[in-house]
């Protein structure tokens, strides 16, 4: 015979007032009751209510205002539309695909170029280039935002050989970005590969995405190749998990 082993009180605070959250009686942007609402309703000491709002901020359902209380979070998730977002059709109406797709959501989208440079690429990238290891490719580094909040960090990767001397060591490659500019070079692009995980973020990358600690990132490897299966570019993407959903529409034969 087992026995269910009881939660800490604080645990089972957190619950309740978590079900309350997904059933909207705590809607998005409402208060969370403060710590002393919480003592006086639940029958909990103060330690054990600083451990229920601390708990709701690990799952992201909550977030703090400085100088207001706690808040229950707006869910404000951007569709990343794999199977679309590439579509030959945003390209030759000059539209990039991070812009089109918060667009599309009815936000705002704003890219910012942090850096654009001539490096020696990690391993990892040069392997999934088929490029030798000393080989210099241009390194692109992009921050983006959906009204306001980043929500994405984007390092793109180009084989010097295709991007050196041309637009795309420009911050505005095209008007279509990018895979746009590719094409323009006579580079007509025929498949992309992308690898996703899931995994907690670096310390620089909570920072940069202003996340609250314990918030997940997706990781994004992508991977884009043109007729003559040349690999054009790695772009590695590091995505709040909170603030994305990944979709994919999978051909069946």
């Amino acid at each position: 015979m087992t026995t269910s082993k009881r939660l800490p009180r604080s645990r089972e605070v957190a619950d309740e007032l978590r079900r309350d959250i997904e059933s909207g009686e705590l809607p998005p942007g409402s208060v969370l009751p403060s710590e002393r609402e919480l003592v006086e309703r639940f029958s909990i000491s103060s330690g054990t209510a600083s451990k229920v709002v601390a708990l709701l901020k690990s799952t992201g359902l909550v977030e703090s205002q400085v100088g207001r209380g706690v808040f229950v979070k707006r869910r404000t998730q951007l569709i990343r539309h794999a199977h679309d977002r590439y579509a030959r059709r945003w390209r030759e109406a000059g539209k990039a695909p991070f812009r089109t797709e918060v667009e599309a959501q009815g936000r705002t989208a704003e890219v910012e170029v942090t850096s654009i440079e001539r490096v020696t690429p990690p391993r990892w990238v040069a392997e999934r280039l088929a490029l030798p290891a000393d080989a210099q490719v241009v390194r692109r580094e992009n921050t983006y935002r959906a009204d306001g909040r980043v929500v994405q960090l984007v390092t793109t990767y180009i084989p010097l050989s295709i991007a050196g001397d041309t637009s795309l060591e420009e911050a505005v490659p095209s008007p279509g970005g990018i895979y746009a500019a590719f094409e323009g070079l006579g580079h007509r692009l025929s498949r992309m590969l992308e690898e996703v995980q899931a995994r907690m973020p670096r310390y620089e990358e909570t920072e940069r995405l202003g996340a609250a600690s314990g918030t997940p990132v997706l990781d994004v490897v992508h991977i884009s190749y043109d007729q003559d299966e040349t690999p054009l570019d790695v772009s590695h993407f590091v995505l709040r998990a909170d603030e994305n959903v990944l979709t994919y529409e999978l051909p069946t034969d």
